[in-house]
């Protein structure tokens, strides 16, 4: 089964943290993390959250986004601004219900990250997840409210709650080792950084965008590792045969060496 884990960051309003929570209490939902808020809980909050006080009470308090995403198999930054720049690979996202459709069968837990009130999420910080999201609204006025958004999101995953889940999703770790792998083939191969760093979260769209199985993410880790090291041994290869400059003095105590050689065994003779 998938456990969906919602995580805030930097909230502004009380208010903003008691309506998620009544959100997540409407769909099923109890695992809320905050990182770093700019608002204290208190009375408003409380009371917007209604029958939820249980998930307000287990909140967990995060110092940064890297810390709540500890543990985290499937991370998903969610913003409102879609890129239409090739270049921007950020911010090419998924909808909620393709998100649900892709998680549906996996075991695991998903993170959910929801940026600020008014600003969203950094692009640092939509970088630290697997793959982004954006509910598709009218070109006009593209920004929902946290908590309308949040629900959107979470009434999509709960459509799809009913499915058993089959396969263990791959860990962060895995992902990790096989954006390495692929890194450090690429580099071996002498794409420039600047084009390995575009391949590298172009092929992290792809794994969050597909909900990497541990099976799956395993079967790539072992390819890229065998075709990283083939790469590396090769070019060992070739640098140690590459032939130093001959200088004058080099060659001429090759010559004597030959010469001497020629003499003694004339001498046998």
């Amino acid at each position: 089964m998938t456990d969906l884990r919602v995580i805030l960051v930097e909230p502004n309003f009380e208010e903003s943290i008691g309506f998620v929570a009544r959100a997540m209490k409407n769909f099923g939902l109890s695992n809320l993390h905050v990182v770093n808020p700019k608002a204290i809980l208190g009375p408003n909050g409380r009371m917007r959250a209604g029958h939820a006080q249980d998930v307000l009470d287990s909140i967990v308090r995060d110092r940064s986004l890297e810390e709540a995403l500890v543990g985290i198999d499937l991370s998903v930054g969610t913003t409102a601004q879609r890129s239409y720049v090739s270049s921007n690979l950020v911010r090419k996202p998924m909808t909620p219900k393709e998100l649900a459709t892709v998680a549906k069968t996996q075991a695991g837990t998903v993170g959910i990250v929801f940026g600020r009130e008014g600003t969203g999420l950094t692009n640092q910080e939509l970088d630290q997840c697997d793959a982004t999201l954006t509910i598709p609204a009218s070109l006009e006025y593209q920004t929902l409210n946290l908590s309308h958004a949040a629900a959107i999101v979470f009434y999509e995953m709960h459509l799809m709650s009913g499915e058993s889940a089959t396969d263990q999703l791959a860990s962060r770790q895995v992902k990790r080792t096989i954006l390495r792998f692929l890194s450090e083939s690429a580099a071996q191969s002498g794409m420039d950084e600047y084009d390995i760093s575009l391949l590298a979260r172009a092929f992290r769209n792809i794994l969050g965008r597909s909900a990497l199985r541990h099976r799956e993410g395993s079967l790539l880790t072992e390819a890229l590792r065998k075709v990283s090291e083939t790469l590396t041994r090769v070019k060992s290869n070739e640098d140690s045969q590459t032939q130093p400059t001959v200088s004058e003095s080099d060659a001429e105590s090759g010559d004597w060496a030959r010469e001497t050689k020629g003499l003694s065994k004339s001498r046998v003779s």
